[in-house]
């Protein structure tokens, strides 16, 4: 990857930390928030690979768990979008024309996470009924897939303006 498309990773999972919190968790919408920092990991994931998926992750986990309020325990959310951006880099990279995988991958990322989440806040002592869970689990899938809708084609456009990843595929290219 080139400096151009660190800078796009580092500026758009930035964006996505600041809006969710500020105008995501603001809409009444039914079950969990929509999580556009996982989405947003995903598709780096999905249009990059494992070792980009994980660098996303473990940016947009530090930057959760820097961001006010803070009421979870630190390392936490890198540690869990550090490992899911690599898996699903692995999983869902790879060569594919087809539309729906990143929205699946996605939707999966994200209960995931809010799976991984839920299992931690729940060994330091948080309490979560088990209908809420369910909604917000099942919401929480959704809400990603279509996210993806709008965030996969953006991240497909920025990686393929802002040129080759290496000099090896510069030279494929020509």
């Amino acid at each position: 990857m080139n400096i151009y498309k660190y800078f796009a990773l580092i500026s758009t999972i930035f964006i996505a930390v600041i809006f969710q919190p500020t105008f995501l968790a603001r809409l009444s919408l039914p079950g969990a928030t929509p999580d556009l920092v996982i989405v947003m990991v995903c598709c780096w994931a999905v249009t990059k690979g494992p070792e980009v998926g994980a660098i996303a992750g473990f940016l947009a986990g530090f930057l959760i768990d820097v961001a006010p309020p803070g009421a979870h325990l630190m390392g936490i959310a890198s540690i869990i979008l550090a490992l899911i951006g690599y898996a699903i880099g692995i999983v869902g990279g790879g060569p594919s024309r087809s539309f729906s995988r990143p929205l699946v991958i996605s939707g999966v990322g994200a209960t995931t996470f809010f799976l991984f989440r839920t299992i931690s806040g729940v060994l330091v002592g948080n309490d979560i009924s088990l209908y809420n869970f369910s909604i917000n689990f099942l919401t929480q899938g959704i809400y990603a897939a279509a996210l993806a809708i709008f965030v996969y084609p953006g991240v497909t456009f920025l990686d393929k303006k802002l040129g080759p990843v290496s000099r090896s595929d510069e030279l494929r290219m020509k």
